[in-house]
């Protein structure tokens, strides 16, 4: 068995695979994927996303990234947040690069589900790291 080439993506040197920052409220996110960074041509794609946390997480909540794969489907991968006791300086942070297929319409779909985070207590943010041609 052997792993197919794929082809890296170094958001530092090209911006645009920068997509945007993770919702902090239960939405959803729609980012369009330049095709100046992954042809429309390509069968996947290796999406990074990373959060990090100051002070209380109300409760547990979860992202989900998904792409449209035809016929009304989806597939998609999930991010957890969890919650932080007050007392305790720390900063939890978390980070998780997966593959996706190709969505069909060029578009990912990021949602936040299960509560909402205080503002100023939470950053994070989605990326394109790689495809496969």
């Amino acid at each position: 068995m052997s792993i197919a080439p794929w082809v890296s993506v170094e958001p530092t040197t090209r911006p645009a695979a920068i997509l945007g920052d993770l919702p902090l409220t239960q939405t959803s996110v729609v980012y369009p994927i330049p095709d100046r960074v992954v042809p429309s041509t390509a069968t996947g794609i290796l999406v990074f996303a990373w959060y990090a946390a100051a002070g209380p997480i109300p409760k547990p909540g979860w992202w989900h990234f998904a792409v449209n794969v035809g016929d009304g489907k989806q597939n998609w991968f999930s991010l957890l947040i969890a919650g932080v006791n007050p007392a305790v300086e720390v900063t939890p942070c978390n980070s998780q690069a997966f593959w996706l297929p190709m969505p069909v319409d060029c578009r990912l779909t990021v949602t936040f589900f299960n509560g909402e985070l205080l503002p100023g207590t939470c950053e994070g943010g989605v990326e394109i790291h790689g495809y496969s041609p």
